[in-house]
């Protein structure tokens, strides 16, 4: 989980892909022009011992890697909150949920309805949570949307029946609601308690709202779960779910992406795909990397067409619509400054790369990240030491120079 769309806390160990994303985006500041045009000798780079050549992605496949493919492309097809409140800047989580141990252990649904999703075969789902305040600051506003697949229609309406049923039996004092255009909605509250959950089906997929206000506001929450189901419905209505005797054939890297994505681990490690430490997002999914509470970032992320991401725990690796997209991108992540900050410089012989440090405080320990840009990829390298950083922003260009 995050704090904000800057900085990384800990809620659940495997929530960490979005926070280190934007953690990324804010931790350089301004260090003068670069030429990026410069020739580059790869033999000349300092790569360290990291793997310069593209891996074969599909290698390896498990059992699980379909549901979590699937759980990947939902999250193209999911609101996220602030998009409707420009407040919510503050991402408390967002991961796939492809089991329903998952969902229990990341609070999505309380223990009690772990039964019901397997009753029902829950597919697969995708999950985000984001707040107007640092993660659990008693008060604050939030929205969790919560996207489920069932097999099909019948089974999807009856778990949205039954999963309301149960949650509604947990309290005596939980009060029925409806929820303005939705009849078919299943929403409650208990009054005087600053929160409202509502379920709705639709096709294969159940939606899943939690809004928490800072007051028991009824109407106000009430509106809040409308205007979610305003702008998931659509996305809901153009998402085309994989077939479910078809989704354990899903490509990992349908946009070879990820086999352009640095492992930090050794040259010969094998990584299983997870939503939250080695996937790749395409299409409409890639939303869930999209800086937030940094107008000048959203407004370069917008305009460079993202339309594939590659994420290999911490490092990531972003394809804009061409050069001077990913270009005008590195500009202005360069040129956002941070307190505590100091360029640093980049992999010898490397102009494309940018780099900067933070050192160690007593609330986090220091980091040293780089940006590499290489035609129309935009890369981000993350550790611990400076050295190590360089070497795999060294590596992060030669690989995508070997990935053509």
């Amino acid at each position: 989980m995050v704090a904000d769309r800057t900085d990384v806390i800990g809620r659940h160990p495997a929530a960490r892909v979005a926070a280190l994303a934007f953690a990324a985006l804010t931790l350089v500041a301004c260090s003068g022009g670069t030429d990026t045009t410069a020739a580059v000798d790869l033999q000349a780079l300092d790569v360290g011992g990291y793997n310069v050549q593209p891996i074969d992605v599909e290698a390896n496949r498990t059992p699980t890697d379909g549901r979590i493919l699937e759980g990947i492309r939902m999250a193209g097809a999911i609101v996220y909150p602030h998009l409707l409140d420009a407040t919510l800047t503050h991402d408390w989580g967002s991961e796939v949920i492809s089991t329903p141990a998952t969902a229990s252990d990341v609070a999505a649904v309380s223990n009690v309805n772990i039964p019901t999703l397997e009753r029902h075969g829950l597919v697969t789902g995708f999950d985000v949570t984001e707040g107007d305040a640092a993660f659990g600051t008693e008060g604050a506003a939030v929205t969790r949307v919560f996207l489920m697949r069932f097999p099909d229609a019948a089974t999807a309406t009856a778990a949205a029946l039954d999963l309301q049923q149960t949650d509604f039996a947990v309290s005596p004092d939980n009060r029925p609601l409806s929820i303005p255009g939705y009849p078919d909605a299943h929403a409650h509250w208990r009054p005087g308690i600053p929160t409202m959950s509502a379920l709705y089906a639709r096709d294969q997929l159940v939606v899943s709202i939690f809004v928490q206000h800072p007051q028991p506001f009824e109407q106000q929450m009430i509106n809040r779960v409308a205007d979610v189901l305003d702008a998931q419905v659509p996305l809901i209505d153009g998402f085309e779910p994989t077939p479910v005797d078809a989704i354990d054939q899903l490509p990992r890297d349908p946009d070879e992406i990820l086999l352009r994505t640095l492992i930090q681990g050794p040259a010969d490690q094998t990584v299983p795909i997870s939503g939250t430490d080695y996937a790749a997002w395409a299409g409409p999914a890639v939303i869930r990397f999209r800086p937030v509470a940094n107008p000048e970032l959203e407004a370069v992320w917008d305009d460079g067409g993202v339309d594939a991401v590659g994420y290999s725990a911490p490092n990531m690796v972003f394809r804009f619509r061409d050069g001077d997209a990913a270009e005008a991108f590195a500009d202005a992540w360069q040129n956002s400054h941070r307190a505590g900050v100091t360029p640093i410089d980049g992999p010898a012989g490397l102009a494309q790369a940018r780099c900067a440090e933070r050192p160690d405080t007593a609330d986090q320990p220091g980091v040293a990240r780089c940006f590499v840009t290489n035609d129309r990829y935009g890369a981000f390298l993350t550790d611990g030491s400076a050295d190590r950083a360089r070497q795999m922003a060294a590596a992060q260009y030669a690989l995508l120079e070997n990935s053509e």
